[in-house]
C-alpha cells in the first residue's frame, strides 16, 4: 500500500500497489476487486515497464526527488487494453453479481471529478480521470443504477480517512474495524471527503490535593546527645 492520499494504482512486476486514499474511498469489497483486476490485467498481457529501473544507478536519487525519478505508467493503447481484459475476468470471478456497486462509484466519482483535481492526479502511475472524465473502467458506469445522494441506502462511495489508520509519528498503518455509523442524512455520506476528527477532551480541574502530613519533631529519648566541649 502507498501511504498517500491521491487516488491511483499501478504494478511493479507481479505487486500491485494501491494508495492509501483509494482504499479508503471503496465502499465495498466488490469495488476493490475492480481496482485490482485492472492492474491484474496489465500483469496477464505482460505490460510491463522493462528492465529501467533494474540498474543501482537509475536509483540514486533523495526522497525527495521520488517523484521526478520513478513512473509506472502505461500507454492509452495498454490502459484500454487492461480494462477489457479485467471487466472479462470480473464477470468470470464470484465478483460478478456485486460489479453495480463498482459501477456506482465510477458514477461517484464522474460526478465529483470536476472538483477533485489533486485527489485525482496520480503521483506514480497513471490518472484514473483525465481532465475531469474518469477513464479508467468506465464501462462498468454505463451499467449501474442510477446514481442518488439522497437515498441513504445507496453508499456510492466512502470519505478519506474512515478506514486505514495512518500513524504519522512511526508510519505504522492499520485497518479501523469499528461499526459503522448509523446514517440519517445524506450529508453523513460524505463522498470522497475527509472524515471529521473528534479530539477527546476533559475540563481542567483543580481539585485540591489531600495537605501533607508534617513530619514529626524527634522526642527526648531519640534526640541525639550534643556533644559536650
Amino acid at each position: 500500500m502507498l501511504t498517500t492520499s491521491p487516488l491511483e494504482t499501478f504494478s511493479v512486476g507481479n505487486t500491485i500497489v494501491v494508495s492509501r486514499g483509494l482504499i479508503d474511498v471503496l465502499p465495498d469489497e466488490g469495488s476493490l476487486a475492480m481496482v485490482l483486476a485492472h492492474e491484474l490485467a496489465h500483469i496477464v498481457l505482460g505490460h510491463n515497464l522493462g528492465s529501467q529501473y533494474a540498474f543501482n544507478d537509475r536509483m540514486l536519487f533523495s526522497d525527495e526527488a521520488t517523484y521526478k525519478n520513478l513512473g509506472f505508467k502505461h500507454i492509452p493503447e495498454e490502459e484500454a487494453a487492461a480494462d477489457k481484459k479485467a471487466i472479462e475476468m470480473l464477470k468470470a470471478s464470484p465478483y460478478a453479481q456485486k460489479l453495480e456497486s463498482a459501477g456506482l462509484f465510477i458514477k461517484a466519482l464522474q460526478a465529483r471529478a470536476p472538483q477533485l483535481s489533486a485527489l485525482l492526479q496520480a503521483h506514480l502511475g497513471n490518472n484514473i480521470a483525465e481532465n475531469g472524465t474518469v477513464t479508467r473502467m468506465a464501462q462498468l458506469g454505463t451499467s449501474a443504477p442510477a446514481l442518488d445522494w439522497n437515498k441513504l441506502d445507496q453508499i456510492a462511495a466512502l470519505p478519506l480517512g474512515g478506514r486505514v489508520k495512518l500513524n504519522p509519528w512511526d508510519d505504522k498503518v492499520e485497518i479501523v474495524k469499528a461499526q459503522p455509523v448509523a446514517i440519517t442524512s445524506a450529508r453523513d455520506k460524505m463522498p470522497f471527503e475527509v472524515t471529521p476528527f473528534f479530539p477527546r477532551l476533559s475540563r481542567y480541574s483543580t481539585a485540591s490535593l489531600p495537605a501533607a502530613t508534617p513530619a514529626a519533631a524527634p522526642t527526648t529519648a531519640n534526640a541525639s546527645p550534643t556533644p559536650a566541649n
